[in-house]
């Protein structure tokens, strides 16, 4: 049975710098340490260090709502996983239903300092030790842990991201002249990839281009970006930063959240530009439509085009991705894609448009 669904591509504007201070708001900032999108409901989760807090931000509107409490030593490193929220407190691990708040678990995993979190796509999380210069790993399905990596070297472990091309974590380090390190998942080798003139490096983030975005302290708080290979980096955000802990970039909005947890400062910048190439446009409406059939997705355009498109989990991962050159529709092959909420992003130039739609299998 064929379904249509018909929409028309919005016009997007995107501002260079949004700053959202939330001293206006009956919630406030803390020392904010990580932020983390929520695909599945726009909003960011801030762990909000200063008062044992997991805060939400709407996306849409700005404010800010208590999400989880009673976190005595953190939180630090949040991580979405499927429905699940995990969070980094001192040597536990903790786990909260995203729809719920409910806590799911409050694990013990003996570490000293528990920082960095991410996960591969065979359900495991990599924890970085920022003390115990070590990385865990856990087992999402039984809650089995172990030390994946027993010593990281002389520098502290701290913001860590998959890399699933390479299958390999990369993760940055605490100290002056900060490496960025990886280590290897089929056998936990540690490598370094690049060194860096970068002092007391935080969080770790990447956008649709394989970019790697990474936070500093030392030397002017400040952002870098690094080409895919990491041979090339320049400064992309060096003002209105101070600590700037553990960031994500949302790659549906083209958007990097920044935690700012120097003392005194308490805000989060959500920095909003073109580092995609995705700009400001007023080009003419285009009408399209999804189809499914069978185990395909149909999108169907008004006209011929060219364009790039990527089908994207709700935990801002790429599943499938291509180009067509002057066509009016392109097939999305959906045979080994789970059944979970999906966004197409279609992009024709500078210009871009996202839906998120239900499969079920």
């Amino acid at each position: 049975m064929r379904k249509s669904i018909s929409f028309k591509r919005p016009l997007l504007s995107f501002l260079f710098v949004f700053i959202f201070c939330a001293c206006a708001d009956a919630q406030s900032y803390s020392s904010p340490e990580s932020v983390e999108f929520d695909y599945a409901n726009n909003r960011w989760f801030i762990a909000n260090n200063g008062n044992g807090q997991i805060l939400t931000r709407n996306s849409a509107t700005g404010a800010l709502a208590v999400f989880a409490t009673g976190i005595p030593s953190g939180p630090h490193g949040l991580e979405i996983v499927g429905d699940t929220l995990y969070a980094c407190d001192g040597g536990t691990l903790k786990a909260y239903d995203i729809n719920t708040a409910t806590q799911v678990f409050n694990i013990s995993l003996g570490a000293s300092f528990l920082n960095g979190i991410t996960h591969d796509n065979n359900g495991y999380l990599y924890i970085t030790d920022f003390s115990g210069y070590k990385i865990y790993r856990f087992n999402t399905a039984d809650r089995t842990f172990s030390v994946y990596v027993s010593n990281t070297g002389t520098s502290s472990p701290n913001g860590i991201i998959f890399d699933a091309a390479n299958n390999r974590c990369i993760y940055v380090n605490w100290g002056s002249n900060a490496p960025i390190k990886a280590v290897d998942l089929t056998n936990g080798a540690v490598s370094t990839i690049t060194s860096t003139t970068l002092g007391s490096c935080d969080g770790i983030a990447s956008d649709l281009n394989g970019n790697y975005y990474v936070s500093s302290w030392s030397g002017g708080n400040k952002i870098t970006r690094f080409s895919n290979n990491f041979t090339t980096s320049t400064a992309v955000v060096t003002t209105g930063l101070s600590s700037p802990a553990d960031i994500f970039y949302n790659v549906l909005t083209d958007t990097l959240g920044v935690p700012n947890s120097g003392s005194g400062n308490n805000t989060a910048y959500y920095y909003f530009g073109n580092s995609t190439g995705i700009t400001e446009s007023n080009a003419e409406i285009v009408e399209m439509d999804l189809i499914f059939n069978a185990d395909e997705l149909i999108v169907v355009f008004d006209e011929n085009c060219n364009a790039t498109w990527r089908l994207i989990d709700l935990n801002g991962r790429i599943v499938h991705a291509d180009r067509i050159e002057s066509a009016r529709s392109f097939n999305v092959s959906m045979k080994d894609v789970p059944t979970a909420n999906y966004t197409i992003q279609i992009q024709i130039g500078s210009r871009v448009v996202n839906r998120t739609f239900s499969w079920i299998r």
